[in-house]
């Protein structure tokens, strides 16, 4: 199952490349590949919202058709865009009889979905004007078009003959246009272009544990954002190797400021390929997400106003040269600060408490999953009384890992503390598992509840 987080790293690379167009061999020919455009401008502000495109196509036989486009330029986008070849190829885009469409650089996208007799048919397509301006390419453009009974071509792997029912392809050039004449999108924050990269070693034993890359941004619109990006070799060829990925989460005020975003040594060591690394970088505003990615609820009984739609931001670039070799095969991911806290929460306000929760502080160098295990005992000598165990989701920064140990355990033992807690962190992934130690303050068995609903998990 694809999680939120990797469908917007597949979104994330389909962008970052420009959304590489992904053709399809038509089973007949539209006729003639007949159509006219023109500018929307539907706000009065003097710049089109919308590249209008009508076709004329003719249609075998009467259903509901998916209509399928895309809008390119042979031109390359500017310069420090992510141009069509910086990505490996998205699995559920590139399989099957799928290939991009040759040299093309994608601009904007349309999909659309209509009931049509037989026969010759106008099929009105509408490209975002923001897309346009934000590609920053003038016009003429090209427009694939893509009609068919059956479902989605493009998203399947199997063969022509299997789609289920007939497909139309059309081709066109736009008139001539400038990508100022379109309505610009809002744009939360902007790389500036300037960026730099270098190795880290956290544990000075020679060997970097993380490649650092820097990169500048102008933010217009504090908030929160998340930054994903990932390092490959082989960008425009054939064959493209993915290196090394990371994401994390940070908020942003206004201001000239820089991002910073880690890639794991262990995984560029893995891979076994010396840099220069070509990278991409995407920064997008995320309002309603909180750290982890993962979307804040509203207020039940609540309806959320919309949001306008707010465009990632990429940045392309290569890195300095590096060996593989030169990187740690086994990475500290998180380092205690030696930073404590304890609660004693009483839910049900029994007078007793449900658990004794540790609150260790850590300083996560790059946002992962982590496997939190804990043992609580009594004096030296004494036997373990309670266990704490479960994940935990840790975004890059200074958190807190909580470790949960059960009332009814300690109540069950009979032994009154102080107590020590022997605490570990095992990273999902490869990596170093940090462990510590730590005294409680002093406590009585009998002030835990003997039949708490707490689980012994953080």
């Amino acid at each position: 199952m694809l999680t939120g987080r990797t469908i917007a790293l597949l979104v994330t690379m389909a962008l970052a490349a420009g959304g590489a167009a992904w053709g399809v061999h038509a089973l007949m020919s539209a006729a003639g590949d007949v159509g006219t455009d023109y500018g929307l401008d539907t706000n009065g502000n003097g710049t089109f919202d919308w590249l209008v495109v009508e076709a004329q196509v003719s249609l075998p036989q009467a259903g509901t058709w998916d209509i399928s486009a895309d809008l390119s330029s042979s031109n390359p986008p500017p310069s420090g865009s992510c141009g069509y070849g910086a990505l490996p190829p998205v699995p559920i885009l590139a399989g099957g009889t799928l290939s991009p469409t040759p040299d093309a650089y994608p601009i904007a996208y349309v999909y659309e979905r209509y009931f049509f007799t037989d026969g010759t048919q106008t099929i009105r397509m509408a490209f975002p004007g923001t897309d346009i301006a934000r590609g920053g390419v003038d016009g003429p453009y090209r427009v694939h078009a893509r009609v068919s009974i059956g479902g989605l071509p493009y998203m399947t792997n199997r063969p022509i003959a299997d789609w289920g029912g007939p497909v139309v392809e059309w081709n066109y050039t736009t008139k001539t246009y400038a990508a100022s004449q379109f309505e610009q999108p809002m744009r939360p924050a902007t790389f500036t272009g300037d960026h730099s990269d270098s190795a880290v070693d956290l544990d000075g034993d020679g060997l970097a544990d993380f490649l650092e890359l820097r990169a500048d941004v102008h933010v217009n619109l504090a908030g929160h954002y998340a930054l994903n990006g990932y390092l490959s070799k082989g960008a425009g060829t054939d064959v493209v190797r993915l290196i090394a990925y990371g994401y994390r989460d940070l908020d942003l005020a206004t201001t000239d400021t820089s991002v910073v975003l880690r890639f794991r040594g262990d995984q560029i060591r893995q891979a076994g390929v010396d840099g220069p690394w070509d990278f991409s970088l995407t920064l997008y505003y995320a309002p309603l997400a909180y750290a982890g990615g993962n979307m804040t609820p509203g207020p039940i009984g609540t309806i959320l106003p919309p949001l306008p739609t707010y465009y990632p931001e990429t940045l392309c670039g290569t890195t300095s040269a590096y060996r593989s070799a030169d990187f740690d095969d086994t990475i500290e991911l998180v380092r205690y600060t030696g930073r404590f806290e304890e609660m004693t929460p009483d839910r049900n306000g029994d007078g007793t408490y449900d658990a004794l929760v540790i609150r260790a502080e850590v300083e996560v160098f790059a946002t992962a999953s982590f496997d939190l295990s804990g043992l609580l005992s009594g004096p030296a000598g004494s036997p373990v009384i309670g266990k704490s165990y479960g994940p935990a989701w840790l975004p890059e920064g200074f958190q807190w890992a909580e470790f949960t140990f059960a009332g009814p355990d300690i109540r069950t033992a009979g032994i009154d503390g102080p107590y020590l807690a022997s605490l570990s962190m095992t990273p999902g992934a490869r990596g170093i598992d940090p462990t510590t130690t730590y005294t409680t303050m002093a406590y009585r068995a009998a002030d835990f509840d003997a039949s708490s609903t707490v689980s012994a998990q953080p």
